[in-house]
C-alpha cells in the first residue's frame, strides 16, 4: 500500500493484534519497526503514541489484505464518528471523506484499484443500473464502421468471422448487468446453447462500444467504463519481451543524424519523447496544423492542437475512440523547432522502414518500447502514465477526472524531460528551443 500511514490508534490496534493474536514477541517488533523495545512497551501500554516512522512501517510489512483484516469492522465506522450508537450511518461525514479521498491523486489511486479488486462485480452491478436500455443489433452502418472508419479496418473475410459470432452470441441482447457478468468471465452461454469463449465476443463488443460512442448513443464517461470493464482480448499484454537497450536507441540517432536524415530523426526524437505510436507521431508531423482550436467534449473547452509550457508542449491528435487510441502527444520543447522544419515533409511508413532497415537502425516500434519502459520508470503513477501515451481504455479514473489527469501529466512530464535529456546527449547535439 504505497504512500500509506496508519493514525496512532490505528497503529497501535495493529500492533496489539500482532502482539497478542499473532504472538510477535516486543523485541521481533521493535526490530521489524526500527524502534527500541521500550518504545513498543509504552505503546502497548497505551502511555505513549506510536511515532510516524512505526505508523509508516506498519504499511510496509503488512500487506493489504492483513491491515484490512485487522482494521475493517463496525468499531472503526464508530470511532471516526461514521456510525452512531443506533448503528446510524452519517451520511454528510461519509461523503465527504469519500470526495476528499477522490480529490488526492495518490489516494484515489489507492481506492479505485482496491475497489476494482474487491468489489468489482458490485461495482458492474451498480454501472449497469446507470447503462442506457440498449439491444445489441447488428446493422450495415455498424459492418461500415468496421470495414471503413476505424482507424484500422478488418478484412471481409474477419467481418464474416464477427458476424457469424456476432449472431451466435450478441444479437439481441440488452446492454446491462447480466451480458457484462457474462463477459467479464471465460465463457459465455450462447444461442446455440453452448458455452463458447468470451475472448472474441469482448473484442467485438468493444468495437461496437466505439461504434456507439462514434454515433452519439453513448456519452464518453460511459463508453469509457465499459472499455474498463470489459477488457479487451489482449488486456494486460506486456509490451513486449524483447530487450531494447540504450546504446541501441543512441546508436539509431546517431546514424540517422550522420546519414542526413533530419526528418526521420525528429519523427524518433518524438516517439522516443512520447512514447506514442509511430503512425501517430508521423500524422502528427505530416498534418501539422499548431494553431487549429477545437473544442474537446470530456475536458469541456476549447484548445489549440498544440500547446507549449517552459520544458514540454502537446499535440492534441484527437483519436481517444479508436481501437488505438491517443489524445495528446507530449513532447521535449526542445525539439518543436525541428518538427516545424520538417512538417508535412516526411516520407510514408514503408519508404522509412526500408531506409532504417538498410541502415540497422532500430525499427520505429522499438523506439516506442523503450520510450514506454523509461517513461513507467519515471511516471511511475499509473494513470497519470497511461494518459500521456493514451492508453485510455486502461484507465480507473471516470472521463469527468480526465481534466485533472492532463494538469498532472503537465506537472509530471517534465520529469521524463530530463531522462529523455540524458539520452539525447549521449547521442547528438539538439537545438534548443524554449
Amino acid at each position: 500500500m504505497g504512500h500509506c500511514i496508519l493514525d496512532p490508534g490505528q497503529a497501535r490496534e495493529v500492533l496489539l493484534f500482532l502482539h497478542e493474536k499473532r504472538g510477535y514477541s516486543v523485541r521481533r517488533l521493535a526490530q521489524m519497526l526500527g524502534v527500541g523495545k521500550s518504545t513498543i512497551h509504552r505503546i502497548l501500554k497505551g502511555e505513549q503514541e506510536p511515532p510516524a516512522i512505526v505508523r509508516a512501517r506498519l504499511c510496509e510489512i503488512l500487506s493489504e489484505d492483513e491491515l484490512m483484516e485487522i482494521l475493517r469492522g463496525e468499531q472503526i465506522l464508530r470511532r471516526y464518528g461514521l456510525l452512531d450508537e443506533e448503528g446510524r450511518l452519517n451520511k454528510a461525514l461519509a461523503l465527504s471523506l469519500i470526495d476528499a479521498i477522490m480529490q488526492d491523486d495518490v489516494a484515489r489511486e489507492e481506492v479505485l484499484n482496491y475497489l476494482l479488486k474487491y468489489y468489482k462485480q458490485q461495482l458492474i452491478e451498480r454501472l449497469s443500473e446507470t447503462l442506457p436500455k440498449l439491444t445489441l443489433k447488428w446493422s450495415e452502418d455498424f459492418e461500415k464502421w468496421l470495414t471503413e472508419k476505424k482507424s484500422k479496418p478488418i478484412s471481409e473475410r474477419t467481418l464474416r468471422d464477427y458476424r457469424n459470432l456476432w449472431f451466435r452470441c450478441l444479437e439481441g441482447r440488452v446492454l446491462g448487468w447480466h451480458l457484462l457478468k457474462q463477459l467479464s468471465g471465460k465463457e459465455m452461454l450462447c444461442s446455440d446453447n453452448e458455452y463458447h469463449p468470451t475472448g472474441w465476443a469482448r473484442q467485438i463488443f468493444r468495437h461496437y462500444i466505439r461504434y456507439l460512442y462514434s454515433i452519439g448513443k453513448l456519452d464518453w464517461d460511459t463508453h469509457t467504463r465499459l472499455l474498463l470493464v470489459v477488457p479487451g482480448r489482449r488486456y494486460g499484454r506486456k509490451v513486449s519481451q524483447k530487450v531494447v537497450r540504450e546504446e541501441d536507441v543512441v546508436n539509431s540517432l546517431r546514424i540517422l543524424d550522420e546519414k542526413g536524415r533530419g526528418d526521420i530523426l525528429t519523427l524518433y526524437l518524438v516517439m522516443l519523447g512520447s512514447g506514442a505510436r509511430f503512425l501517430h507521431v508521423l500524422e502528427m508531423i505530416n498534418t501539422w496544423n499548431p494553431n487549429e482550436e477545437l473544442y474537446i467534449e470530456y475536458l469541456n473547452r476549447n484548445i489549440k492542437r498544440l500547446e507549449c509550457y517552459a520544458e514540454h508542449c502537446r499535440y492534441y491528435l484527437g483519436k481517444e475512440n479508436q481501437i488505438k487510441p491517443v489524445g495528446f502527444i507530449f513532447f521535449p520543447r526542445y525539439i518543436l523547432t525541428l518538427v516545424k522544419t520538417f512538417a508535412g515533409k516526411l516520407p510514408n511508413r514503408r519508404r522509412i522502414e526500408k531506409i532504417v532497415k538498410k541502415w540497422n537502425c532500430l525499427a520505429p516500434k522499438y523506439v516506442r518500447i523503450f520510450a514506454l519502459r523509461e517513461m513507467k520508470k519515471v511516471i511511475g503513477d499509473n494513470d497519470v502514465y497511461r494518459f500521456i501515451v493514451g492508453k485510455f481504455g486502461e484507465l480507473t479514473v471516470s472521463a469527468r477526472h480526465y481534466m485533472d489527469l492532463l494538469s498532472e501529466a503537465d506537472r509530471i512530464y517534465p520529469k521524463y524531460v530530463e531522462r529523455w535529456l540524458e539520452i539525447m546527449n549521449k547521442a547528438l547535439p539538439l537545438p534548443v528551443d524554449k
